[in-house]
Order: C-alpha cells, then sequence, then structure tokens
C-alpha cells in the first residue's frame, strides 16, 4: 500500500473509531463506561486532526509539522478498565455495550496495523516515529478493550446461555 492510500485508511479508520466511541458515550448508562468512552472519541478526534494537517502538508510539498501526541488515555482499574464493578451484575441485557468493544477491538486492531505499515511506507524520520507512537497509542486501546471484553465475557455468556454453545 502506498502512503497516500495509507493516509486514507488511517483516516476512516480515525473516523470510525471516533463516532463509535462517541456513540457509545451517549448511550451508556455506567458512568465510568461514558467516561472512558468519550475520552476514547476525543483521542480519535485528535489522531484525525494530526493525520489530516500531516497529510495535507506532506502531499503539497510543504515543511511536515509533527505534533507529539499528548498522554495516553490510561485505565487505571485493572480489573474492569472501563467499566464499574456494578455493570457486572447487570451485563445480561448489555448487547450494545459488548458490541461496543468487539467493534473496537477490531478498528484498534486495524489502525495499529495501518501505523505500522505507514511507518514502514515512509523514509520521513518525523513521520515514521509519528506512526509507530500511534500504533503503540492503538495498541494500548486495544489491550484496553480485551481487558474489558476478558472481564465480562464469561457473566455475559452465562447470562445469555451462550455456555451451551
Amino acid at each position: 500500500m502506498d502512503l497516500k492510500e495509507a493516509f486514507k485508511q488511517a483516516i476512516l479508520g480515525e473516523i470510525e473509531g471516533r463516532e463509535l466511541y462517541a456513540m457509545a458515550a451517549e448511550k451508556v448508562s455506567d458512568t465510568k463506561a461514558k467516561e472512558v468512552f468519550s475520552n476514547l472519541s476525543k483521542e480519535e478526534d485528535l489522531h484525525l486532526e494530526y493525520l489530516q494537517k500531516i497529510s495535507e502538508a506532506y502531499f503539497s510539498g510543504q515543511p511536515v509539522e509533527v505534533p507529539m501526541p499528548g498522554k495516553l488515555e490510561t485505565f487505571a482499574d485493572a480489573e474492569s478498565p472501563i467499566f464499574t464493578r456494578e455493570f457486572k451484575e447487570f451485563v445480561k441485557d448489555r448487547h450494545f455495550e459488548i458490541a461496543t468493544l468487539s467493534i473496537g477491538i477490531k478498528l484498534e486492531l486495524e489502525a495499529a496495523a495501518a501505523y505500522r505499515e505507514m511507518a514502514k511506507s515512509t523514509e520521513d524520520g518525523k513521520l515514521k516515529r509519528l506512526f509507530k507512537e500511534l500504533a503503540e497509542w492503538e495498541d494500548g486501546h486495544y489491550q484496553a478493550l480485551r481487558r474489558q471484553i476478558s472481564f465480562l465475557q464469561e457473566f455475559y455468556e452465562t447470562k445469555n446461555s451462550l455456555f451451551r454453545f
């Protein structure tokens, strides 16, 4: 994939992630989840802004100023990085939340892979560094979402009688 197509795919991915997390933040009732999804949406929007500015400068032949990404959203509660512990009790009917996590995992994994590919596709040291940092950032989101699914999966499957399969 050439760098132009890589930028295009990365920008689309950031838009999808931003919208998914913004919708989740509006829809969920769990206060911790609302805050985390809102922050994830803001981070995806920040990535989008970076990519738009950088690609515009890069492809118009202007000097590329690479902003340094801010602090990564942290998920301090290792047992449940996104939802409150009380959420587990009501997980049976939380299909939207579980689906959001599943879709988010796929988006984050794709984004990280795209950024690693972009880092390989450029000789520009600044861009290479930025793309590697963005890949690490998306990997962090991926890991947090995976931990959350692991935390809830058994409860969700049991409450919805999915263990039979």
